[in-house]
């Protein structure tokens, strides 16, 4: 389904809501980073289409001889895993928004909650986006 300009405000888009953007990262990899100051509070990684999520379990994923070994490889690092059970988005993995990219760090400038994140101070422009892996159990990402 293709949405229109007339559903979509582009440009209001790009000045209400567009806060990140991914790069490296000197933490791991690669990270979220603020492309403006982000004001304490706000939830700069809203996503237009907001997913649900469903569970897989680690057998039925892992043991399929049909899934390429590279792309377990992607489920284990994208989808927490708890209790042999993968949250897995339904929307597919290649819909997975930016904050999956969001770095661990013991003193997070981004809080959690019910999957959204927020600014827990102000950020500041090319600061990186961290968050406590520890508060929504994904300290094995």
């Amino acid at each position: 389904m293709s949405v229109t300009l007339k559903e979509f405000d582009f440009k209001r888009d790009l000045i209400e809501r567009v806060f990140c953007r991914i790069k490296a990262s000197p933490i791991h990899g690669v990270g979220v980073f603020a492309i403006r100051p982000i004001p304490k509070g706000v939830f700069p990684m809203r996503e237009f289409v907001e997913g649900q999520f469903g569970e897989a379990s680690v057998e039925s994923i892992q043991g399929d001889p049909n899934i390429p070994e590279s792309v377990k490889k992607l489920v284990v690092d994208m989808c927490p895993e708890h209790d042999g059970i993968y949250d897995i988005p339904m929307f597919g993995i290649n819909g997975i928004g930016i904050s999956y990219y969001l770095n661990h760090s013991a003193t997070p400038n981004m809080g959690e909650d019910d999957g959204n994140f927020y600014a827990l101070r102000d950020i500041l422009e090319d600061e990186e986006l961290t968050v406590d892996y520890g508060t929504y159990g994904a300290l094995n990402l």
